[in-house]
């Protein structure tokens, strides 16, 4: 795998992950980094797109059909469009197409903690940056069985709520799932996951121009 496939693995990983955290809340994001509200590396003309939402879809559901398609046989995204219209779940519409979303979350999770474990120290470092915190108080976090993944959204709530990282840690500890915790910081769902992605660019990039 290549430093760039990864990243947008480990943007795709999160992505599931969101929607595991917030599952009745509608996430209006995109799976992939965006350009102007489109996925990077998206084969979809922008024509194709609007006259998507012109028959009534929403983004979201352009990208999330899109997403089915990409990692199944079937590349009519409007099929798969009808086919959620008709079901009203993802799950069941990405089964009928032979997409396992259970199966492609574990394949990004071993993948993700493979990147991760390769490039710890860079990791540890940039969030040490972005929290204010020591690279010490950092590597002290991951002792006390938190992990650099939880740690990204933990740093991102940080400073969407303008709260301190251990306390976030602190709930997490206690039991409280990210959903809880970005709830009682009233904070949209949408504006962590964001803030995920923009972590996730700064990490990939101080790793980029570690090499």
């Amino acid at each position: 795998y290549s430093i760039i496939k990864i990243f947008f693995n480990l943007l795709c990983f999160s992505f599931l992950i969101i929607i595991n955290f917030f599952q009745h809340i509608n996430v209006l994001s995109s799976p992939q980094p965006t350009i102007k509200g489109k996925p990077k590396q998206l084969h979809m003309s922008d024509q194709e797109i609007k006259d998507l939402i012109k028959k009534g879809y929403t983004r979201h559901e352009v990208f999330r059909a899109y997403f089915i398609s990409k990692h199944s046989n079937e590349k009519n995204v409007e099929k798969i469009l009808k086919v959620y219209r008709e079901k009203q779940s993802w799950k069941e519409t990405a089964k009928q197409f032979g997409v396992d979303l259970e199966k492609i979350k574990k394949e990004h999770l071993k993948k993700h903690k493979e990147f991760y474990e390769k490039n710890k120290a860079q990791i540890i470092n940039y969030l040490a940056t972005y929290t204010g915190k020591s690279t010490a108080t950092i590597e002290q976090y991951l002792k006390e069985d938190v992990d650099l993944h939880f740690l990204i959204f933990a740093a991102a709530i940080s400073k969407k709520g303008n709260m301190d990282i251990s306390k976030i840690i602190q709930d997490k500890k206690s039991g409280k799932s990210m959903k809880e915790i970005t709830e009682s910081a009233k904070l949209d769902p949408k504006a962590v996951f964001h803030e995920v992605k923009n972590i996730q660019h700064g990490i990939f990039k101080a790793i980029k121009n570690k090499k």
